[in-house]
């Protein structure tokens, strides 16, 4: 048996168009069976160095590829995507872009038929799928009726299905409620158990303290640190701080502390009552909601897939007309039309709302182009780490680059109202705090903020109370403060106290002295 899974060494890329390096003189070698987490700040590197185990770089992403790439025996650069398919599987973030048929069933076998694989072989691996990822609930349901816990589980399933040796995740957790992220987690159990080799991409960390055997950190495409796992999770929280990182005990986190005088004087700014919405011939999505919201206040709205989250954001902002019940606006009730143009949004999907061939086109979008607004625009992207992409177009951008050019368009609009939906997703733990003092900035200035958002980290930062949707029983108010934290956590599903094992304690003790 081959003693090294995958290699990669001295490898450099530069992607075509690009000056700099995205990976530069990278070394990494992961032997057969290994769990090896990789991370470091948004546009790293690290989504890079996956393209190059997987094959999408070069196959897929053109430009300038350097040293040596193996995976399972195989010289990547020089091989069929198909052959490093069956090979090596992959898993993206957001679990629809590798989505190609409507039905569960369809989806896990899709992969298997599109490889090859004997009907016979293929049919007796989706039975074993389906019983060891305890898939049985899902295999008769549609694709887009699921969660999207369900869905990542689906996007492993029908690469598990194939019997590939290597698994390469990219951010698998970042569109994943609390729920979903511990789907995720028992999935990538199941794996490692199975003995298969398994490398993951990943800013948000913690869920992962009890299944790395090796953590590797990347910084402007080099290898900057390497740890065992038990020795980078008992690394005290201030490093992880310091190096821009997501915490790795979000259940020991406590809220920022903010002023309270700015939110409740004064009448509500927007206040909703009686609002239902549903589609034609199907039960209400909202159902008779109330709830009112302050200038100078940051609103979370959490709650499970499904319940209307997102819905509730459309019909308050105008995008969907209730109805019934009435949205008033400083105390006048606004028609939709009205509601739209006093606010802004910026969607979970943000490639959604690009429409430009560079980021410098897209942040003045529709604005007047006065040297001020421009000068403002230019502060936006320096302080959300872009300017240096002004001239790229916005879908080349990294994830979190392309979350931040979103929230730096919002923050030029003068909209009264903004609306945004999961922020943070792909978000390092520094540009997480980055976008969280920008909202409170915002709020600060007079403006109403509502936020959905599953980042227990986040929302303890940002947020001054949380709206819990609970589908039929209406809206729970949650003030965010120390007395509440319990509460928060349990709705959020982050564990109170999450085990670590006795060398990560031990580890940890070290450290600390």
């Amino acid at each position: 048996m081959n003693s090294i899974s995958i290699l990669l060494h001295d490898v450099s890329f530069r992607y075509e168009e690009e000056e700099q390096e995205s990976l530069s003189h990278f070394h990494l070698s992961v032997k057969p069976g290994e769990f090896v987490v990789v991370t470091g700040r948004s546009g790293c590197g690290k989504t890079t160095m996956t393209r190059c185990i997987n094959g999408l770089v070069p196959n897929f992403y053109a430009g300038e590829l350097g040293g040596d790439v193996r995976a399972s025996g195989l010289d990547v650069p020089k091989e069929e995507i198909k052959r490093i398919a069956s090979k090596v599987g992959s898993v993206f973030q957001d679990p629809r872009s590798q989505f190609f048929t409507l039905e569960v069933l369809s989806e896990i076998a899709f992969p298997g038929e599109n490889l090859g694989i004997p009907a016979h072989i293929l049919r007796a691996n989706i039975e074993r799928t389906v019983s060891e990822l305890e898939l049985a609930p899902l295999v008769k349901r549609r694709i887009f009726d699921l969660s999207s816990g369900q869905k990542q589980k689906v996007a492993i399933a029908s690469v598990y299905a194939s019997t590939p040796e290597i698994y390469v995740l990219d951010e698998p957790s970042a569109n994943l409620d609390g729920q979903g992220t511990k789907q995720l987690r028992q999935a990538l159990e199941r794996l490692k158990k199975s003995g298969h080799t398994i490398v993951v991409s990943e800013h948000k960390l913690y869920y992962l303290r009890e299944l790395a055997d090796r953590v590797i950190m990347i910084e402007d495409g080099k290898k900057l640190g390497e740890w065992s796992g038990p020795e980078f999770f008992s690394l005290p929280e201030v490093w992880f701080k310091a190096q821009g990182l997501r915490s790795i005990r979000p259940e020991q986190l406590l809220p920022a502390a903010r002023s309270q005088q700015s939110a409740k004087k004064n009448e509500p700014f927007i206040q909703a009552e009686n609002v239902t919405f549903y589609y034609r011939k199907q039960d209400p999505i909202l159902n008779n909601i109330s709830l009112e919201a302050y200038a100078g206040e940051v609103v979370g709205i959490i709650g499970g897939n499904g319940v209307g989250k997102s819905t509730l954001f459309r019909t308050l902002m105008g995008m969907k007309r209730q109805k019934s019940g009435t949205v008033r606006i400083d105390g006048r009730i606004r028609s939709p039309r009205e509601r739209l143009r006093d606010s802004f949004i910026v969607m979970q999907e943000v490639d959604y709302q690009f429409f430009t061939s560079s980021v410098e086109e897209e942040i003045l979008l529709g604005l007047e182009q006065k040297e001020s607004v421009k000068e403002k625009a230019g502060q936006l992207l320096r302080y959300f780490g872009i300017e240096d992409y002004r001239t790229h177009h916005p879908t080349t951008l990294s994830g979190g680059q392309k979350q931040r050019l979103a929230i730096a368009i919002a923050c030029l609009k003068e909209a009264k109202l903004l609306f945004f939906d999961e922020p943070t997703s792909g978000l390092d733990g520094a540009n997480m705090h980055k976008v969280s003092q920008m909202l409170r900035q915002l709020a600060a200035e007079g403006r109403c903020l509502f936020v959905i958002s599953h980042d227990y980290e986040f929302i303890l930062n940002t947020v001054d109370r949380v709206l819990h949707l609970e589908g039929s029983k209406g809206i729970r108010e949650i003030r965010v403060n120390k007395e509440t934290l319990a509460e928060i956590r349990s709705v959020i599903q982050i564990d109170s106290e999450e085990g670590e094992s006795s060398t990560c304690m031990q580890n940890r003790k070290a450290c600390l002295k």
